[in-house]
């Protein structure tokens, strides 16, 4: 559908006669008025000038938008153990990936990313979470863009990921990647289930990996990319990056076979190519589960002003042991699962004013119960 933008010429044509005959009246009346009038014309003329010569400046120098030398001085490499305590089982990808980014940022420039990296894994192995903390801690008052690359499995969706042409529908929303960028430039940007996006959708990410930098066809501004970072979520390939790792502990070596891998499911060599890294993010073992359920735990019942002390052993293994999806989703179920142990007991907990509780698994009933600390 396509909206109507011009003016009818007969309508511009009244508007001006319109405004002549005003001038003119003021004339008659304040002949002095008419030179005050034309100084005033002249600054907002000028000052228009200034405001588009900026916003050239602004859409071709990538300088105008983004504080490098910001860049340049900001410390990542110290969020490390808050990264690790809170994505458990993923030393080695927090590692990694930190130390590129650490790396991009003390060379921060123009026309390059600050990191594009390829997490591949099965389902509910923390990949998009991974993503959301990296988030949070390259830039902790920003907000992450997570975009469902499950949602445009069609060549049409490219005008939602860069924008439709103005006039079309939806234009003046802009692009799900261009326009949070062009609001604010400092993003991390999470492309989950990448493996599902159309062929076409994921050729629009060329340039912006290649070049950091496209124009949104909305606005027809240039979208500076140049301080974000890119996590891209993979489900496909699974098995031959294990095969890969296994055989090799080469951060070079792996990424080198592992784009020849991704390459025979579906992807393109040149668009493997322009991510720094590709990281096996693999399945979590039962110690690791058990930790994740811990943390699960504290965070559910932090929700409600209420400390969890300490979480027996049974509790955490009948966690694991009840999960018995894990296998095939990870701990994406996890949650629920606490919620459903745990939740009943909350509600009595706040009732009695308790701000700090023990939760054991009561051998008998085989139920969790609640200790004030």
């Amino acid at each position: 559908m396509i909206a109507s933008t011009g003016m009818h010429p007969l309508f511009l044509l009244m508007a001006a006669v319109g405004i002549v005959t005003g001038l003119y009246t003021i004339y008659s009346i304040f002949p002095m008025s008419m030179p005050v009038l034309f100084a005033f014309s002249v600054i907002g003329l000028l000052v228009r000038i200034a405001q588009l010569s900026k916003e050239a400046r602004r859409e071709h120098d990538p300088g105008e938008v983004i504080d490098f030398e910001k860049l340049h001085a900001k410390d990542v490499a110290r969020y490390g153990p808050w990264l690790k305590e809170n994505l458990r089982g993923h030393n080695a990808v927090v590692d990694r990936a930190l130390g590129r980014i650490q790396s991009n940022l003390a060379v921060a420039v123009p026309q390059r990313t600050l990191g594009a990296f390829l997490l591949v894994g099965p389902t509910g192995t923390g990949k998009t979470f991974f993503g959301e903390l990296m988030a949070k801690a390259l830039y902790p008052d920003g907000e992450v863009v997570i975009l469902r690359m499950n949602q445009y499995k069609d060549h049409q969706d490219v005008v939602t990921l860069i924008g439709p042409p103005p006039g079309h529908m939806g234009y003046e929303i802009g692009g799900s990647i261009t326009r949070p960028v062009l609001e604010d430039p400092y993003r991390a940007i999470v492309l989950d289930e990448f493996d599902k996006a159309h062929p076409d959708v994921r050729h629009c990410l060329y340039d912006i990996l290649d070049r950091a930098q496209c124009r949104e066809k909305s606005s027809g501004r240039n979208v500076h990319f140049s301080a974000c970072v890119f996590f891209a979520t993979c489900n496909a390939g699974v098995e031959d990056l294990r095969s890969i790792w296994g055989e090799s502990d080469d951060p070079i070596v792996r990424t080198g076979r592992a784009r020849e891998a991704l390459s025979r499911q579906g992807f393109e060599k040149a668009l493997l190519a322009r991510f720094d890294d590709i990281l096996l993010m693999d399945e979590l073992k039962p110690v690791e589960v058990a930790e994740v359920a811990c943390l699960q735990i504290a965070k559910h019942w932090r929700q409600y002003g209420i400390e969890v002390a300490y979480a027996s052993p049974e509790l955490l293994v009948e966690a694991v042991k009840r999960n018995v999806e894990f296998q095939e989703y990870g701990v994406r179920q996890l949650a629920h699962l606490i919620q459903e142990l745990t939740g009943p007991l909350i509600e009595a907990a706040r009732r009695n004013g308790v701000t700090s509780v023990r939760l054991e698994l009561d051998p008998k009933t085989n139920r969790v119960t609640v200790a004030e600390r």
